[in-house]
């Protein structure tokens, strides 16, 4: 049982580079290419008038990307304990799930507020 633990831990370990890679490509592709298909929710629903809200979803992801990239090189370096690695790693991931949350909410706002007008 003890050792499923482990590989359970090592899995979650890689995980952290795995969804760090995924928000950098995010970042990339709207910073680099414009690709505004990335200027989305956590879902991949993209938020209306992308090039004005690119600018909030790219920092997002790039902040939430180094802070993951951060933790998984602290677990390297450091040896930073299981409770404090997951424990940041979890704060970072809620954080960035809320954060573009509120992105969202303020771009369908004003784009709703738009049509009326």
């Amino acid at each position: 049982m003890e050792i499923m633990i482990v590989w359970l831990a090592r899995l979650l370990f890689l995980g952290i580079f795995l969804i760090a890679g995924g928000m950098f490509y995010r970042a990339w592709r709207i910073a680099v290419k414009r690709d505004m298909r990335h200027v989305a929710d956590w879902r991949g629903r993209v938020v209306a008038n992308g090039e004005q809200w690119a600018a909030a979803v790219l920092s997002v992801n790039l902040i939430a990307a180094g802070c993951l990239l951060a933790i998984g090189v602290s677990v390297l370096v450091t040896g930073l304990e299981f409770v404090m690695w997951t424990g940041l790693s979890g704060l970072v991931l809620w954080s960035y799930y809320f954060f573009l949350r509120v992105v969202v909410a303020r771009a369908n706002h004003f784009s709703r507020r738009q049509v009326k007008e």
